[in-house]
């Protein structure tokens, strides 16, 4: 099941939603935005939810934890994370997929558990420093958490598209152009991000070099597509790069040839450079991913 909804999250489809930057802060050195919408639309989303459907015991299993926890597996809208860097801080708004009233009910069944109000919304707090987290519930089924309450009356500005935004990114935009609905699409400031950590000689060196990085999946062209493009402060890094990525992308390509699996699963792939940015792309067959998922769901439901 787990494997289904990865699959599920990953593929995209046409109806995606692109991700709303004014809804991540102007400091977010890193974020990640998944649609769950566009996935269950896409290929592989629909084929495993027919297949659920189709499956009594499957659909009862849903239904159940729908009743029981509140959790709709059809109901999951999108999810946005996305924070400066420091460790164990940042900001999650989920929409939909949840029962807000049971999720409340359940959190205050921790005795621990301690209630804020900030204006309309209340604050649901446990813990202490790096093992604290918090959550508040809004309108629309809409979940915001962070660590602390001070993070999610952040959150729930920019939820309500009145805190400050972040500025457009260029890198976003390169991704979109390789896959145009993603169903998950992430970025990282390597500097920036890296700033709050302390490295070891080797990352700093890697820091050194790199600028930026963003990941985007979805489903294009007849396959699964993934892509990475990296950014590097020089091209002569970048040179390095490619040639330890076609390495790589040379050994998968021989290993297709003994290894059944992954010879019916990697469908394309490639490796190109643009000045000092290092672009990956890697196909995978969405028959072969259907093929694997149904014999899980199989042995599984």
């Amino acid at each position: 099941m787990l494997i289904s909804i990865a699959a599920i999250t990953f593929s995209g489809s046409v109806s995606a939603k692109p991700l709303d930057l004014s809804k991540v802060s102007d400091d977010a050195n890193w974020l990640m935005h998944v649609d769950f919408d566009s996935a269950r639309n896409s290929t592989i989303g629909s084929f495993i939810m027919d297949k659920i459907n189709d499956n009594d015991e499957a659909a009862d299993r849903m239904e159940e934890m729908k009743e029981a926890f509140g959790v709709d597996m059809e109901g999951f809208a999108n999810l946005t994370m996305f924070g400066n860097g420091e460790r164990e801080k940042g900001i999650a708004i989920m929409v939909g997929g949840m029962d807000v009233e049971k999720l409340v009910g359940f959190a205050q069944l921790n005795e621990n558990l301690t209630t804020t109000q900030k204006g309309k919304h209340e604050i649901y707090s446990v813990g202490e420093g790096r093992r604290s987290m918090a959550f508040t519930t809004m309108k629309g089924n809409v979940i915001v958490g962070g660590p602390d309450e001070d993070y999610v009356s952040q959150g729930i500005r920019l939820a309500k598209g009145k805190g400050n935004g972040r500025a457009p990114i260029g890198l976003l935009n390169e991704l979109r152009r390789i896959i145009p609905n993603p169903g998950m699409i992430g970025y990282v400031d390597v500097e920036k991000a890296a700033a709050f950590h302390d490295l070891d000689e080797r990352g700093q060196e890697f820091v050194e070099k790199a600028n930026s990085a963003g990941m985007i999946v979805g489903e294009v062209d007849g396959e699964i597509r993934m892509a990475a493009i990296l950014k590097t402060n020089d091209e002569e890094t970048a040179r390095q790069l490619e040639e330890m990525a076609n390495g790589l992308m040379a050994m998968a390509a021989l290993s297709k040839e003994s290894n059944r699996h992954l010879g019916k699963v990697l469908e394309s792939h490639s490796v190109k450079r643009a000045g000092n940015a290092i672009i990956l792309q890697v196909g995978l067959s969405i028959d072969a991913i259907k093929e694997g998922i149904e014999k899980e769901m199989d042995k599984n439901i």
